[in-house]
């Protein structure tokens, strides 16, 4: 019974001492997990907005296909076709020939 007389404010102490650390770090830690709440819904927000770009990019895609089957298709036909020759006499293609050295030079 002397030994609490004597030293109950260092009881006091000790025990507060525990207290207050344990709220000390408590209170750290719920503004910790407040900053990464945050930064998980920044992340979401940045997430969002870089799948979208990838669907437009993806539908970009899928048009560009698409234009280049059309324009194979119309370089196949256009290659199908048999070119049309003018048939000239041998003055008019002198003529041409001619015409053809004279824009070179």
């Amino acid at each position: 019974m002397e030994f609490l007389k004597k030293s109950w404010k260092w009881i006091v102490g000790f025990i507060s001492f525990f207290i207050g650390l344990v709220w000390f770090i408590n209170a750290n830690t719920s503004k910790k997990v407040k900053k990464i709440k945050k930064d998980i819904k920044s992340n979401e927000k940045k997430t969002k907005e870089v799948d979208k770009k990838i669907d437009e990019v993806k539908k970009k895609k899928k048009n560009t296909k698409k234009n280049i089957k059309e324009t194979d298709k119309k370089i196949k036909k256009i290659k199908k076709q048999t070119p049309k020759t003018k048939k000239k006499t041998a003055d008019e293609a002198a003529s041409s020939l001619k015409k053809r050295i004279k824009k070179k030079n």
